[in-house]
């Protein structure tokens, strides 16, 4: 029998024989914090409390015997549910849901058996709990009248003090820890350290507080309450006086986190700040082993991941901006420089953070937070600090101006050495005051280049443009899109780039050129000089080149035209020679291909266009140089130094550089796939997480036809069986018919139902690879590190979304020859090949030969003629 804090008394019995065998039942329970934060800012509250809970639920009757107990007067057994069974709490919670399930998060929250009744005025309090009886009537479910209270501005409620102002501390709890005398043993540290463990939502670094006591853990085979440890615990009792009053976020609203390293614990403040900054909660960690020994960014990104998982709802229903002067996003952005890093930055990749400077201190729970961050800096401590910061560095400060006069930007480029350099520009034309900061940047990426900076640091007070060139916002607007576009292709210029947004105080020199600029001419002094430009910086600069009569074209369009040859003899039989490979029409030169009837030939000058367009442009796949070369002459076109350009344009192409694919294994035999006819097998597989995408896409699934290799992608927010069915279904099934063979991996998605029971009601048969052996669907692993490699190059200079760059990938995929047949997929899918840009631009001989008011004609006597 166990005494009641309220009186009475409560009978347990040892279930533990009884609760191995029984199945676990899976209903979870709410999560505290959420209640507690649903609870907060409303006007009245009623807390009631079942009468004996449990007890109000039956058992079943072939079960009663199976909890029966003998006390020293007989054998008896429960007819109701009673304390201790496995499955109590989580049968009455599915109990309490079903009973409230309309009101649970409106006018109810109840976690087992505390029921609290929440009203957000006084006019509604009666409704709200008429319709709570009501419901508890209809039930006969009763309460206990002795813990139940009625219409009170606040109360406690599973262990915190909660009210219209916000989230309070239980005063018992705190009195506990208040009234404690100090430890005399290690029983007692460890009932101080639950203590602590149930406030640890309102302490700021409470591991670090708690260190001493740790230490005192550690050691169990001697007790030792240090003068450490005394000092520790007054300092935690005088804390504990002014425990501050934490606030609960709204729905998606953006959230501020700060962090602290100290030697030996992490900690972070999850905070609101919406003009007064409001604690939300508090995290901390002690370091262990090892992790003492982090450098002091490490540990600050230690703390970051600690609090990414211990608040790991906030930072999946919130947006969340780090508040930080160190250089953590651009740690890991470059996380090659330890394992850990990468680790942390792809456990990091999933949620919505942003990273901005600090700004001033509005809360005294903040001031208190951010005082105890202290920096030991040392030789390792600043290691990392060293490889983002070189002697090399150049700081850009620009700025925009726009107003009645005109618009205009200022510029400030300080170099290594300190020197400065001023520049002012006028715009000739209209612009907005978003597109004059994207000017600006522009124009200093520009100059900048031109002074031969390598590595680039930009400060920027546009949080458009910041966020933008991040990519933490979307640039929508064509406009902003081509200055986007235009600012990634810069970019890739410097081999490190670094773009932060400051205060509008601490940029002010590049703002007051900027409304230099921006005046009337007429009121400028004659001394300033500043330079106007007359189109926007994204406007691509256009090279006309100028040709001379005689091109590479001239003696065999001579000899062909007008039977004239050269004067030299030896150059006249050269022309005599290969004439025969050309022929003339329409004043056109063609040359005779061995992979298609007739190439047109073009000068070197429109040549490389073409190929820039095939490489880069709208279908651009950024392959290799000699499958770059045979693209474009299967296209239709033809110059002399074909395969030399195609080299120099892959060696010249920073995507490719940077993201060509390195062969590790020697090149082998290819293997023959026979498949009976196009459609009828495919492989598939998925690949992910990738960076959130807009629309919470985080995964791609592919499939690949083994007779045609037409490929089909699509990306997905969620991998399950079902999104898989619907994918085969809408971009295979519906446009190519049912397959008979498909071929994955081991993936759940595939194995299990729903789209294992699919596949054999539609008569599909399923082959999976071994788990040791993946390149048993070879075809779909080729094309995942295709695309990979495809995404990877045109997201290098654009810095769109993946999603959106994956048709443009796709269709450079399906217009390549593949090199084992030697054929695109579109061809062998659709019997012609697909019209690419580059065909618009200098017309292919297809398109020159087509005639649109004749077409008709020539179609009817291609059917007369077909008999023969």
């Amino acid at each position: 029998m166990v005494k009641k804090d309220i009186g009475g008394w409560r009978m347990c019995v040892d279930f533990t024989d009884l609760n191995k065998p029984c199945p676990k039942d899976c209903y979870p329970l709410p999560r505290i914090d959420a209640l507690i934060d649903s609870a907060m800012g409303y006007e009245i509250l009623c807390f009631l409390d079942a009468f004996k809970g449990y007890h109000q639920i039956g058992m079943s009757e072939e079960d009663q015997e199976k909890t029966a107990f003998y006390t020293d007067q007989g054998v008896y057994c429960y007819t109701t549910m009673p304390f201790g069974l496995k499955n109590a709490g989580a049968t009455y919670q599915r109990l309490i849901n079903r009973l409230f399930r309309n009101q649970l998060g409106r006018n109810v929250e109840a976690y087992v058996d505390d029921i609290l009744v929440k009203s957000q005025a006084t006019s509604t309090f009666l409704s709200d709990v008429k319709e709570v009886f009501g419901v508890l009537r209809d039930s006969r479910m009763k309460l206990n009248p002795k813990k139940c209270v009625f219409g009170v501005i606040s109360g406690k409620f599973l262990g915190f003090l909660v009210s219209h102002r916000g989230i309070e501390a239980n005063p018992d709890k705190v009195r506990a820890i208040q009234d404690m005398s100090p430890p005399r043993n290690i029983r007692e540290v460890q009932r101080l350290n639950g203590r602590l463990a149930a406030l640890n939502r309102f302490l700021s670094q409470s591991a670090e507080k708690a260190l001493p006591f740790f230490k005192v853990l550690k050691k169990t085979d001697q007790f030792a309450w240090t003068e450490e440890c005394q000092a520790a615990f007054d300092q935690l009792k005088q804390y504990l006086h002014h425990l501050p009053t934490i606030a609960s976020p709204r729905p998606e609203e953006k959230l501020f986190l700060y962090l602290s390293a100290a030697d030996e614990a992490v900690s972070a403040m999850l905070i609101r700040d919406e003009g007064t900054q409001v604690p939300v909660y508090y995290v901390s960690r002690a370091l262990r082993g090892p992790e003492t020994r982090y450098t002091q960014v490490e540990k600050l990104v230690l703390g970051l991941v600690h609090a990414a998982r211990r608040l790991k709802p906030y930072f999946l229903a919130h947006p969340i901006s780090v508040r930080t002067d160190q250089p953590i996003r651009q740690i890991l952005v470059r996380p090659e420089a330890s394992g850990r890093l990468t680790k942390w930055a792809i456990e990091l990749g999933e949620y919505d953070l942003s990273y901005e400077p600090r700004t001033a201190i509005k809360a005294q729970a903040l001031a208190d937070f951010l005082a105890e961050l202290t920096f030991t800096e040392g030789p390792e401590s600043t290691s990392a600090l060293a490889e983002v910061s070189t002697p090399s560095l150049w700081t850009l400060y620009v700025d925009g101006s726009s107003n009645g006069d005109g618009s205009g930007a200022g510029l400030l480029l300080e170099g290594p050495q300190g020197e400065v350099c001023s520049y002012a520009l006028r715009f000739g034309f209209p612009a907005t005051n978003n597109e004059v900061e994207y000017e600006a940047l522009i124009a200093g990426l520009q100059l900048a280049r031109r002074l031969g900076a390598q590595q680039i640091h930009v400060r920027s007070d546009s949080q458009l443009v910041v966020r933008q060139v991040l990519g933490e916002y979307e640039a929508k607007e064509k406009t902003m899109q081509r200055y986007l576009s235009k600012v990634h292709q810069l970019i890739a210029y410097f081999e490190s780039f670094e773009i932060q947004r400051i205060p509008r105080s601490q940029n002010k020199r590049a703002d007051a050129l900027s409304r230099l600029a921006s005046t009337s001419f007429s009121d400028l002094n004659k001394t300033v000089l500043v330079e106007v430009l007359d189109e926007p910086g994204y406007v691509e600069e256009v090279a006309c080149p100028v040709h001379s009569e005689d091109t590479w074209m001239t003696p065999f369009i001579l000899f062909l035209g007008q039977g004239a040859l050269p004067e030299d003899r030896a150059e006249a039989r050269r022309i005599q020679r290969k004439a025969a490979q050309y022929a003339l029409r329409d004043g056109e030169l063609y040359k005779r291909s061995y992979l298609d009837p007739w190439l047109r030939c073009v000068t070197p000058e429109a040549g490389r266009h073409v190929l820039h367009e095939i490489h880069e442009g709208l279908c651009g796949a950024h392959v290799g140089h000699r499958m770059l070369a045979k693209k474009t002459m299967l296209l239709g076109y033809f110059w002399p130094s074909l395969r030399q350009d195609s080299q120099d344009l892959i060696l010249g192409c920073p995507s490719c550089q940077v993201h060509a694919p390195e062969h590790h294994l020697p090149s082998n035999f290819m293997v023959p796939i026979t498949s009976p006819w196009p459609f009828e097998q495919w492989g598939t597989d998925i690949i992910g997480p990738f960076p959130r995408a807009v629309g919470g896409y985080t995964f791609l699934v592919t499939a690949v036809d083994y007779f045609t290799n037409w490929v089909e992608a699509e990306p997905l927010r969620t991998i399950t069986g079902l999104t898989i069915q619907k994918f085969f279904w809408k971009c295979i099934i519906c446009r190519f018919g049912i397959p008979q063979v498909i071929i994955s991996d081991n993936g759940r998605q595939f194995t299990e139902n729903p789209f294992k029971v699919w596949c054999t009601n539609l008569g599909i048969k399923q082959h999976f690879t071994s788990v040791g052996h993946l390149q048993a669907n070879g075809q779909a692993e080729n094309f995942n590190r295709t695309l990979l490699h495809g995404l990877k190059t045109r997201l290098h200079r654009v810095g769109s979304s993946w999603v959106e760059e994956l048709p443009s990938v796709l269709w450079s995929y399906r217009t390549t020859p593949r090199s084992a047949m030697q054929e695109t997929p579109f061809s062998l899918t659709y019997g012609a090949e697909a019209v690419i840009p580059a065909e618009i631009l200098t017309p292919s001989p297809r398109l020159a030969a087509y005639a649109a008011e004749v077409n008709d004609e020539e179609r009817q006597l291609d059917l007369d003629l077909i008999e023969e």
